[in-house]
């Protein structure tokens, strides 16, 4: 018996409006400023240098061993590297907004979302949040911004645990999380790497949404495939009908 979703956030609820290289830039700024308002001049362009070896070598290491690196970690270790020193530094939770607040700002709800998840309830599921995200301030703060908090009994993110989709950690979490069984869920997401690949060696149904931007990514066949938001209620239907 089906008793719960479970959904990915970015691509598959939200979409961004901005190219990533734009949010990139707006980062560096906002810890530029950040340091100027503290008295440290750094020249932005060793600024964004360092940044984006940083970016690059922890991407590398978080696609080889899905492990999450939390953004405080990411601007503590940026930090050291430019040689600011520890009373210099602004405080850590006000970095961290600073610079992703025009990030926060730039995502916008898939047309008909709302809807969409307030049917999902109306099921009688369960209803879980499971992003890979490097902060949980910034996901939790684009959910409530957006109107999504109250429909979801549970948010988790990799942030959180320090563990990225696909590996089993986050699905097994938030199926505790639920007190539900992989038998008794589906996984809805965009990405056939992350979401999909992720949720099926578990034994849990999967949705692979197709309406938001997807990186040609192989991956085991999904349950169902839907292509905009007012296929996803038919979809769980039928993914319930067959448990």
């Amino acid at each position: 018996m089906l008793k719960g979703a479970i959904f990915d956030l970015g691509e598959t609820l939200i979409h961004l409006t901005v190219s990533w290289e734009q949010v990139r830039e707006w980062r560096i700024e906002a810890i530029d400023e950040a340091l100027r308002n503290r008295g440290v001049t750094l020249e932005v362009n060793d600024v964004k240098q360092q940044y984006m070896r940083l970016h690059d070598e922890e991407s590398d290491y978080a696609a080889r061993t899905l492990e999450e690196i939390e953004i405080e970690g990411t601007f503590s270790r940026l930090l050291d590297r430019l040689g600011v020193g520890k009373g210099q530094r602004p405080a850590m939770t006000d970095l961290v907004k600073r610079s992703f607040e025009l990030e926060v700002n730039s995502w916008a709800l898939f047309p008909g979302i709302q809807t969409m998840l307030q049917q999902v309830r109306d099921l009688g599921l369960k209803v879980g949040l499971l992003s890979n995200a490097r902060s949980d301030w910034a996901i939790r703060e684009i959910m409530e911004q957006r109107g999504l908090t109250s429909y979801f009994d549970s948010i988790l993110t990799s942030a959180a645990i320090g563990i990225r989709k696909p590996r089993p950690e986050p699905f097994l979490q938030m199926l505790e999380q639920l007190h539900l069984q992989a038998n008794e869920v589906v996984m809805i997401g965009n990405s056939m790497e992350a979401d999909i690949a992720g949720a099926k060696p578990l034994g849990i149904k999967t949705i692979h949404v197709t309406f938001g931007e997807n990186e040609d990514e192989d991956g085991p066949d999904p349950d169902v495939t839907v292509s905009a938001v007012p296929e996803i209620i038919p979809a769980i239907r039928r993914i319930a009908a067959s448990c």
